[in-house]
């Protein structure tokens, strides 16, 4: 067993990722860049989900939505970086016979959260 190991030297390989995106959390135009792309990401991942836990291809889910299968593609993948409508997850959420919610909370403390069904 070799004990001798050296230790690494966490500055030789810069600032930590987790504090880079808080320092960059400061900036507005950063702050909101990053929290959309973390949106789109959590949809395009529940509907891909939702989407195979029904057994359903693209092109079904396209067909009970209404939309084309294009459009499930694009909101499944990560590439395109708009939020999409809530008239398109309505239908798409729908298509799936899932409910969904939209939560409102305050920035106040303590402030009455509110929740609006979607679908």
């Amino acid at each position: 067993m070799n004990t001798n190991k050296k230790s690494i030297d966490p500055r030789k390989f810069g600032t930590p990722l987790e504090d880079h995106i808080v320092e960059q959390m400061k900036d507005p135009t950063y702050r909101r860049t990053y929290l959309v792309s973390r949106v789109r990401v959590a949809i395009a991942t529940l509907i891909k989900v939702l989407r195979e836990q029904a057994g359903m291809s693209q092109t079904q889910l396209a067909e009970r939505a209404g939309i084309q299968q294009s459009q499930v593609a694009r909101l499944e993948g990560t590439r395109d970086k708009r939020i999409p409508s809530m008239d398109l997850l309505t239908k798409i959420f729908s298509a799936l016979n899932c409910r969904a919610f939209l939560d409102v909370v305050p920035k106040q403390k303590n402030a009455e959260k509110r929740e609006i069904v979607l679908v």
